[in-house]
């Protein structure tokens, strides 16, 4: 018996594989490139050396037997660990890295640091999407996602990167022109402030009202000023000297440093979400999303 499946041809594993993950011959061939009757011959040749079958086979659809369903999920396992492997080792001399981030973390800080981080690493080709809407993990498109949140995400390798603060900030010209009502967090009441909706994603998210009660200060109702789709929107336009914005760090770092923008107050709210780096679990440790990780975390450190 031991020589009898030592001499398996791979190929037979590869197309049994492929057949029990997709529940198909057909559509096995089709992602391996061979015909379905190559995907049957193959999968009847593994049936003759384990002397029982593999699939129930129906009119346009396969289901496993017993000896099939035990022995496809550690195949699936074998595969994909064959494939990590070449990656990391055999990795060619071009790679693609696809990173998915909220438009706003993705516009105020990780695009203007990108460039240091793809010059360290010039074999790989990297593109940032800024999303709102999670990454789908399961169809490889996606390497790493940026996500605010709680980290309670399913399935996948998340790192805490960044906990955030809000705070108000404002224009020089704007903090230069409305300078006595900003002596205190009172006079704030009257001025424009800039809403953004990332606030409304959960009930205890920094919002205006939330950032008064710290001040110890009746929020205006309602509060005036503009609604922005996005923290970034909401920042230009305080740089513009249109209001004022509830700043959330380190989206803001950037402009407070460069004096785009001030700050108001020492009043902090702490958010319970924070900035998350996200991958699949059995892609963690591939070389080029390693190095992400390190090189993220030591950006925000």
């Amino acid at each position: 018996m031991y020589r009898r499946l030592g001499q398996i041809p791979w190929s037979a594993l590869r197309c049994f594989e492929a057949a029990a993950r997709l529940s198909s011959f057909r559509a096995a061939a089709d992602e391996l490139g061979v015909s379905p009757s190559a995907i049957s011959l193959q999968v009847r040749r593994l049936e003759d050396r384990f002397g029982r079958p593999l699939f129930v086979r129906g009119h346009r659809v396969v289901s496993l037997t017993p000896l099939g369903a035990a022995l496809a999920p550690g195949l699936k396992d074998a595969f994909s660990e064959i494939e990590r492997l070449l990656t990391n080792v055999v990795e060619p001399a071009s790679a693609a890295l696809h990173i998915s981030a909220l438009p706003s973390f993705a516009a105020k800080w990780l695009a203007p640091r990108l460039p240091q981080f793809a010059a360290s690493h010039p074999e790989l080709d990297i593109r940032l999407v800024g999303d709102d809407a999670l990454a789908d993990f399961g169809n490889n498109e996606v390497d790493i996602g940026l996500r605010y949140g709680r980290g309670d995400y399913v399935g996948l390798q998340s790192e805490n990167i960044c906990d955030v603060g809000a705070f108000p900030v404002c224009s020089p010209s704007f903090a230069r022109e409305h300078r006595k009502a900003l002596r205190t967090p009172e006079g704030m009441r009257e001025l424009p402030l800039l809403w953004d909706e990332i606030g409304q994603m959960a009930p205890d998210l920094p919002t205006w009202p939330r950032w008064f009660k710290s001040a110890k200060v009746d929020a205006p109702r309602p509060i005036k000023g503009p609604r922005f789709e996005s923290q970034h929107l909401a920042l230009e336009a305080a740089a513009a000297g249109k209001g004022i914005a509830l700043g959330l760090s380190p989206l803001v770092d950037d402009d407070l440093t460069s004096g785009r923008l001030v700050r108001l107050f020492d009043i902090t709210v702490p958010s319970p979400f924070s900035f998350w780096c996200v991958c699949r679990k059995d892609r963690a440790r591939e070389r080029k999303i390693a190095a992400f990780f390190v090189w993220i975390k030591d950006q925000l450190s």
